[in-house]
């Protein structure tokens, strides 16, 4: 699980121009949150241009380049657990879990707190597809297990 954990240190070099281009973009810190309509609208949003930018950053490191040196080492897990999610390529992990994820927040200047649901709701969401576990209002981590199984 090393590989885990240096995936772990990549996400705070990252964390550090996020929260200046937040600052830049005008993302509102005040102490007034935000209407549950604008959040329910923002995490919205967000869920989308992340399932988007996932679908093809995903696409692109099944290409047989990409598969061979990058993405192969994220399925080298045939049958998923939660922690493997995060068992990818440094390359992949910023392509696929990192910038998709932050783009939503970034694009419409999102309240921190709105960004902090975001993130707690993807990050469970991503934990719920690499659990091997039907959950409820998440897809099936039975498509997720065929697919590690190509």
């Amino acid at each position: 699980m090393k590989q885990v954990f240096i995936n772990q240190l990549i996400v705070i070099p990252f964390a550090i121009p996020f929260y200046h281009l937040m600052v830049w973009r005008g993302y509102d810190s005040g102490r007034t949150l935000p209407t549950f309509q604008r959040t329910l609208l923002e995490v919205l949003f967000c869920a989308i241009l992340d399932e988007t930018g996932y679908y093809y950053a995903h696409r692109l490191l099944h290409h047989p380049f990409f598969y061979k040196h990058i993405h192969k080492r994220h399925h080298e897990w045939t049958s998923p657990i939660a922690i493997t999610a995060l068992y990818t390529h440094p390359v992949e992990h910023i392509l696929v879990n990192l910038l998709p994820l932050l783009l939503g927040p970034l694009i419409l200047g999102s309240h921190m707190a709105t960004t902090w649901l975001w993130f707690c709701i993807a990050i469970v969401s991503t934990l719920g597809n690499h659990s091997g576990l039907d959950l409820p209002l998440m897809s099936s981590a039975k498509e997720h297990d065929i697919h590690h199984l190509k």
